[in-house]
């Protein structure tokens, strides 16, 4: 049988979508699932301290009040559409955190769209469906894609980029308008800056030097423009990312600040590794479906055509550039370990378009070797996989009633399974939180595999296609696809489900502080949760540095040059503090406010705000106003 040919389950795809808009219906459907998860997740997800700087710098540059990069104004430390879209969105439709959110939540319907429209092209109906369907059931994503962050915002410009430029018979105009896009996604992310370049370097491969040159004149202008409006402050975007050596004319913007961050951590490599396996679980199907594909990889002359080939080789080296740039500047720095996880939706998407590209060509009887690294894939990612549940799993399994045994006799009563295992081995219960899903998830692994080949032992004479290793890696990658849902496949540190009306409390929040502070007033804030409130508040004059909270707080240095670069100390906090008009203070740090007689001295103190989130009591913003 040739390698190319259908596989069954390809077959049944294929007879499941035959009828005639059955395909369509089925993605529409997934598409009002995603939909209805992104409204939800919009309104009772928790707000982070970079949703509030998105929206609040943007409307600040949006309406004019500062420009990017400008010295003494918020610390750029993102290219400027990252700010500037939901600026102007905000300018447009009204300052506040319904308008970001809503506008993420669109922004991720037009990526679902742009996916369903490249898969449909590429692969056919019903593995275009597939692809909504596996976003859909991905509740990470759709959370993260709700909030008022620039990862929608990138994702979205790049699957449009994608759908313009993957494949044949693309126009002139397409190419030019996809590269444009994928430039854009720099413009907004300067870690998408590979992205470009493989982009243009496929315009070539597939469509030839014609288009590649247009593309490229395009997409440099564009590039140069916002360089040219932000110069030479825009530079400092580029000067942590190059090495010093090479690029001695960026020393200006890498001052000698003289001060130390404290916001800085450092984690052992045991978290990195959660960390990193927090990430696959995140993306499951986009990273386990890569893995899969590269195993089941065909030989040239076997692949669907040419086209599909080379579609395949670039957004695989798409994925894989940009997700070992990322796990190096996340897991490999101190600076923001966490971030792994929520970097690889800037371009996990590529991943997901692999699979419904390749799979019609994945090889269908494997040899040894390809068995082999199936069999070793199940094995990783079942281990992985535990691993990275541990926070899921911990309770129930160390919780797990087994029977109470001395001396292999088994006694009346039941014992917890961790407290059991303590007394036997003297294991800490730390070291089963870690150890337990672990060898649950090798288990699996090898339960799944033992399954897989007793099966096709039992049908030898069938000549089934795939293979029992292979098998088993098909089987793990399907049964995490559609639990994707469940803890153990979604991840777990990061923003969390707050169960109630988080844009409404922000409202509230937001017209209490607006109905107690006059417009133009000079305002001290001091927070650790977002600067969003601040939105609501006519005219307000902020101090910039401090919509970063304690991430651009350093200690020590010279006040003025941390101030002309978004930074602040504590010789500026005390400045600012005897020159506001108001002081708005977080609940965690009203008490040094109390404790300071002298300040507190010169302020009376209004009515606390209600809860800027509503599941956390303690989210109030203490409001002091100056008296003398």
């Amino acid at each position: 049988m040739k390698t190319g040919a259908p596989s069954s389950f390809a077959t049944a795809l294929q007879r499941v979508t035959a009828a005639r808009g059955a395909a369509e219906v089925v993605a529409l459907l997934g598409g009002l699932a995603y939909l209805a998860q992104s409204l939800y997740y919009a309104h009772a997800d928790m707000v982070s301290m970079d949703e509030g700087t998105y929206l609040t710098k943007g409307l600040l540059f949006a309406t004019g009040v500062y420009r990017p990069f400008q010295d003494y104004g918020p610390w750029t430390n993102k290219m400027p559409l990252a700010f500037l879209v939901p600026g102007w969105a905000e300018a447009v439709f009204g300052p506040g955190l319904r308008t970001g959110r809503y506008l993420s939540v669109l922004l991720g319907v037009l990526l679902l769209l742009a996916l369903w429209l490249a898969a449909r092209r590429l692969a056919g109906r019903g593995p275009a469906a597939a692809v909504v369907w596996a976003m859909a059931l991905n509740p990470g994503n759709v959370m993260l894609y709700s909030l008022a962050i620039s990862q929608v915002q990138v994702a979205c410009l790049l699957a449009w980029s994608l759908y313009l430029v993957l494949g044949d018979g693309r126009r002139l105009w397409q190419l030019v308008l996809g590269s444009l896009l994928a430039m854009a996604t720099v413009l907004t992310r300067q870690n998408m800056a590979p992205a470009v370049a493989l982009v243009l370097a496929y315009i070539w491969w597939q469509h030839g030097g014609r288009a590649f040159l247009w593309s490229t004149g395009a997409a440099a202008i564009l590039f140069v423009l916002p360089h040219a409006l932000y110069w030479p402050n825009i530079l400092a975007i580029w000067a942590p990312w190059l090495p010093a050596s090479l690029t001695p004319f960026l020393s200006a913007w890498r001052p000698v600040l003289n001060a130390a961050s404290v916001s800085v951590q450092h984690f052992d490599w045991i978290t990195r590794l959660y960390v990193f396996w927090e990430g696959m679980r995140w993306n499951f199907f986009a990273l386990a479906g890569a893995v899969l594909t590269w195993i089941l990889w065909p030989r040239r002359r076997e692949w669907q055509s040419p086209v599909h080939f080379r579609a395949a080789v670039f957004l695989s080296v798409l994925l894989v550039t940009l997700t070992a740039m990322h796990l190096w500047a996340a897991i490999g720095q101190e600076y923001c370990v966490y971030c792994y996880t929520v970097y690889l939706p800037f371009f996990s998407l590529a991943g997901v378009l692999l699979v419904a590209v390749s799979f019609r060509s994945w090889v269908r009887r494997p040899g040894f070797l390809r068995q082999a690294l199936a069999a070793l894939a199940v094995l990783i990612l079942g281990v992985g996989i535990g691993f990275g549940a541990q926070q899921a799993l911990d309770e129930p399994l160390l919780n797990l009633p087994i029977p109470r045994t001395r001396n292999l006799r088994i006694l009346p009563g039941t014992n917890e399974l961790w407290r059991s295992l303590s007394n036997k081995f003297g294991w800490s219960y730390e070291f089963q939180q870690q150890v337990l899903p672990t060898a649950a998830g090798l288990l699996f692994a090898v339960g799944l595999l033992a399954l897989c080949l007793a099966y096709f032992l039992l049908r030898r004479k069938a000549r089934l296609q795939w293979g029992a290793a292979v098998s088993a890696l098909l089987a793990f990658f399907l049964l995490g696809s559609l639990l994707a849902p469940t803890p153990v496949f979604s991840g777990s540190s990061l923003p969390n489900d707050c169960g109630l009306d988080v844009i409404a409390s922000h409202e509230a929040a937001g017209a209490h502080l607006a109905q107690l502070i006059p417009p133009g007033s000079r305002v001290y804030w001091q927070n650790d949760l977002s600067p969003a409130p601040l939105l609501y508040i006519p005219g307000a004059q902020i101090y910039p540095p401090q919509l970063n909270h304690w991430y651009s707080y350093l200690q020590g240095g010279d006040p003025d040059q941390l101030l002309k670069l978004g930074y602040w100390n504590e010789i500026l906090a005390a400045r600012w503090q005897q020159e506001a008009d108001f002081l708005l203070v977080a609940d965690q740090y009203v008490d040094s406010f109390y404790a300071n007689q002298s300040l507190m001295g010169d302020f009376d103190e209004l009515a606390p705000s209600p809860p800027v989130l509503p599941c956390e009591s303690r989210s109030v913003i203490h409001i002091f106003r100056r008296v003398k």
